[in-house]
């Protein structure tokens, strides 16, 4: 990738993909991207990670007092579509990285469950600059509940639990069902169709890759994954679109 402004990043405990994406206001595939020769699921301490940042990241010399963790406030002004697709891919990233490591039973699970709980919190602060503040925290639990169902939906497969899985992917897209209902309900822009046909979408794909994992078929998960990336952000641009069309009839900056 060409980046002008490209930062040697060296890993230190507890850093993630996720942590770097949100610290350098960029995206986890853009991280993966630029630094083809490194195991993503497998960060080593000291390991040197070319970040190409994004347009929102100031460097630490030339910002004020950021806090210990040096991210700036999400909820500043900023490019509302591009700051969504940043969190649904990173959302899509870190569901893949639970489910390696699920079926590979490595030691990193709750991290990542805690991390996709971060993410979903990103996601219900981008709706928190038009939505009061109790349905960005419903909305922020609903999606927590999307990530614990689909962790439940992994072990289930892993363990050959096949009525287990039909009754789990009901519950998903019941829950992708009350997502899209709540955000229709809060911005008439819209459509609540659309939205349900997207969320379920996303919970097949999931479903799909899943299953391709599981069997070892890592052509087709790689290939579903690539997928389930282009319906993400098809989804992302169109949740975007209606906030700021909303926004604009509203009389909202």
């Amino acid at each position: 990738m060409n980046c002008s402004n490209s930062i040697e990043h060296t890993v230190e405990a507890g850093d993630t993909l996720y942590k770097l994406s949100r610290q350098y206001k960029t995206t986890v595939s853009s991280i993966i991207l630029s630094n083809p020769r490194i195991n993503p699921y497998n960060l080593q301490i000291g390991m040197k990670i070319e970040i190409c940042p994004g347009r929102e990241y100031t460097r630490p010399e030339m910002s004020g007092n950021t806090g210990n963790s040096g991210i700036s406030n999400n909820n500043g002004k900023g490019n509302l579509k591009e700051l969504m697709r940043m969190a649904w891919l990173n959302h899509t990233y870190l569901l893949r990285m639970l489910l390696v490591s699920m079926a590979a039973d490595l030691p990193d699970q709750q991290e990542l469950v805690t991390a996709l709980i971060d993410n979903a919190e990103e996601i219900a602060d981008l709706f928190g600059r038009y939505y009061p503040e109790n349905t960005v925290h419903s909305l922020r639990d609903l999606l927590v509940r999307h990530v614990e169902l689909t962790g439940g939906l992994i072990t289930q497969k892993k363990e050959g639990r096949t009525k287990d899985t039909v009754e789990q992917v009901r519950r998903l897209n019941e829950n992708a069902d009350r997502i899209a209902e709540l955000l229709a309900s809060a911005t008439p822009e819209y459509e609540e169709s659309a939205l349900k046909e997207m969320f379920r979408m996303h919970v097949e794909l999931i479903g799909q890759e899943i299953s391709e994992r599981l069997a070892g078929n890592y052509e087709k998960d790689l290939q579903t994954f690539w997928n389930i990336q282009r319906q993400i952000i098809a989804m992302a641009d169109y949740l975007a679109s209606g906030l700021e069309t909303e926004a604009k009839e509203s009389g909202l900056r």
